[in-house]
């Protein structure tokens, strides 16, 4: 296969690119809000690594010097010592600050990165997005994995067609990176965090680098078309980075501005007397380009224990010290635990590597395992701690009360909740995921009473929800929403549906319209129907309202202020701040439940008093998270409320 190795000598101004990309991720995930999207810093580090192993391992191909082992050597003295430092620091100190179930988490993820698997374990797990991450300090290896997973691959690829034409090499390229990225742009339409985490909806971006250095990309012409790519692909990037943010719809089309940008600099500096990269080739540049792995790696956990132990957020000046930590560690780690290995001063032998590397992978899976099993060990906490970081799984452990098909409504398959009496229970709880946190303490008054009580729900879904939203992202929830009204229409046996939910559509009083122009209902007015028909089923409604949301994670909260960490920081919401917010839910639920056939329950007031409202009662937090009653705090307010 003949193909032009010219690109194979060391490249000062790809080290500048990593810098820039590595620096736009650090001051995303540092806060800085004058760059939101500098999550696409790791788009441009795909394409530089497609472009960057495809480019070692040419020569080598061509030449018959080429073995699987010796490339699996160099990836393993780059990747393993500085990642496997991280985690274990990770884990030392998660073991010394993270509640139980954070540290069981954090324990499945090591086994999850020591397999290169970390991208399906957090699609599982979830987003990248969100405040959550800050309990997640591996996260970041999800792009890790992904790369691991394209190098897998790609030396098989480039080997099992090494005999073909160049030409028909770089057809094949061509083509999957086309189908790559058709791939993306569908799947990010429907199933967007999925797309976010998987190679085949990524690979497109790491086969943009390999396409660069198999010469499907011609050289730059002259200087004006050298400069004209260089200006042009810091401008895409620029562009991406400072018009971006957490709700842009991503990967997809909007990828292609910093892989494109990527592509184009790095293709300005394939004829290397040029100038329009030297920028990117100074000593500053360069020195952060080299050190922008172990950047990256320790950015992630150290601002995330920071994160985790402040709770309200990083100030200007605490930000800028954790940064300074990062880079220090960073520094120490290239010069202390990357360098001696890379240069064969430690483990020079290969089977003294793998040996590191295999240690490297089955101690991390072990502490992993161990920390999974020992349930994020408990076992660290006694007392009013034990109390506290139970706080975090102290809910309703009956998952099968969720996710229900529209199928098995209509087939009667629900939840039974309270005493078994051998009768057809009357009274049907409906509703999400507030329904879910209240069912406990339904059930124990239900219990007490001698009674039964039927249960549904479905997480994040509206009640009335088929009546306002058409959107695909919403059909589960519509269809669930309908069969539920229509089953509960035709039963005789049911006299009572309570009715929980977070009410968040009741907020506001907009209108929304549907795809086809026409005026849809207002959550209000769907509401409002639901009610009416199931009044006029001869049905008894009970309307529980909003619990008062509070600002951070209340056990996590709970248990930091216990430690002595952010003693100033107010978990509760205060009374006059929940009536301001849910004003117009209030409004809403108070004037339905004016109406006959009609009743109204508010939790609020069992939780609120004296300007405010509790977040724990005898040392037993009564929230599992930041809006979602604990089955302590649904015990209470079903108690108060004879619910």
């Amino acid at each position: 296969m003949k193909i032009n190795y010219q690109h194979a000598a060391y490249r000062p101004d790809v080290d500048g690119l990593r810098a820039v990309a590595v620096l736009a991720v650090l001051l995303y995930h540092a806060g800085f809000a004058a760059i939101p999207g500098g999550y696409v810093g790791v788009d441009v580090f795909f394409v530089i690594s497609g472009f960057v192993i495809t480019t070692a391992i040419q020569p080598d191909l061509a030449g018959g010097r080429f073995h699987l082992r010796d490339f699996y050597e160099r990836r393993i003295r780059r990747i393993f010592p500085p990642l496997f430092a991280m985690v274990a620091v990770s884990l030392v100190l998660g073991w010394l600050v993270l509640m139980p179930d954070d540290l069981k988490r954090l324990g499945q993820s090591s086994v999850a990165n020591a397999v290169f698997l970390s991208n399906f374990y957090f699609l599982k797990d979830s987003g990248y997005f969100g405040a959550t991450a800050a309990a997640k300090p591996l996260l970041h290896t999800w792009s890790l994995a992904v790369e691991e997973q394209f190098y897998l691959l790609l030396p098989l690829y480039m080997l099992l067609f090494k005999r073909w034409s160049a030409n028909v090499m770089r057809t094949l390229t061509l083509t999957l990176f086309t189908l790559s990225f058709l791939m993306a742009y569908i799947a990010t339409r429907f199933e967007p965090t999925l797309s976010f985490f998987m190679l085949p909806t990524r690979a497109w971006e790491l086969l943009a680098g390999v396409m660069l250095a198999q010469g499907i990309v011609p050289v730059p012409r002259n200087t004006k078309d050298e400069w004209a790519r260089a200006l042009t692909g810091i401008a895409l990037i620029a562009f991406a980075m400072l018009t971006y943010s957490e709700k842009t719809v991503f990967p997809g089309l909007t990828a292609l501005p910093p892989v494109l940008g990527a592509a184009l600099i790095i293709s300005a500096g394939m004829q290397r007397a040029g100038k329009a990269n030297a920028w990117l080739s100074s000593r500053f540049m360069v020195f952060v380009g080299q050190i922008s792995y172990p950047l990256y790696l320790w950015h992630f956990p150290l601002l995330g224990f920071a994160g985790y132990l402040s709770l309200k957020g990083l100030g200007l000046a605490e930000t800028l010290a954790v940064n300074t930590l990062i880079v220090l560690c960073a520094v120490l780690s290239w010069r202390f635990i990357e360098q001696p290995i890379r240069r064969r001063r430690m483990f020079a032998s290969q089977k003294a590597l793998f040996g590191f590397g295999l240690a490297c992978i089955v101690g991390t899976s072990v502490l992993g395992l161990a920390i999974h099993f020992g349930r994020g060990m408990e076992s660290r906490f006694d007392g009013d701690q034990l109390k506290l970081v139970r706080g975090m799984t102290d809910r309703m452990a009956n998952k099968d009360c969720m996710y229900f098909s529209a199928e098995q409504v209509a087939a009667g398959n629900f939840c039974h909740l309270g005493a078994n009496t051998g009768e057809l229970p009357s009274t049907f709880l409906w509703g999400d995921s507030h329904a879910e946190a209240l069912a406990p303490g339904v059930s124990m008054q239900a219990t007490l009473s001698g009674k039964a009580v039927l249960f549904a729900g479905q997480h994040g879904c509206g009640i009335g929800q088929h009546l306002w939203d058409s959107s695909w992202a919403g059909r589960t929830c519509a269809a669930f929403d309908k069969a539920m009204l229509d089953y509960l229409l035709i039963q005789p046996s049911i006299k009572q549906v309570v009715l929980v939910s977070r009410w968040t559509a009741l907020r506001g009083a907009t209108h929304a319209n549907a795809a086809d122009g026409k005026a849809t209902p207002t959550a209000e007015q769907a509401l409002t129907l639901v009610v009416t028909q199931l009044v006029n089923a001869g049905k008894q409604v009970r309307l529980v309202g909003p619990v008062p949301d509070v600002k951070t994670l209340v056990p996590r909260a709970l248990y930091l202020k216990s430690l002595g960490f952010a003693k100033d920081f107010e978990v509760r919401q205060g009374q006059a701040e929940f009536e301001v917010v849910q004003k117009n839910t209030l409004l809403v639920l108070r004037d339905l439940a004016s109406r006959p056939g009609v009743s109204l329950a508010l939790p609020h007031l069992a939780l609120c008093n004296a300007g405010w409202c509790a977040v724990e009662q005898n040392g037993y937090p009564l929230y599992f998270d930041d809006n979602h009653l604990s089955t302590h705090g649904a015990n209470l307010v079903a108690a108060a409320l004879k619910l």
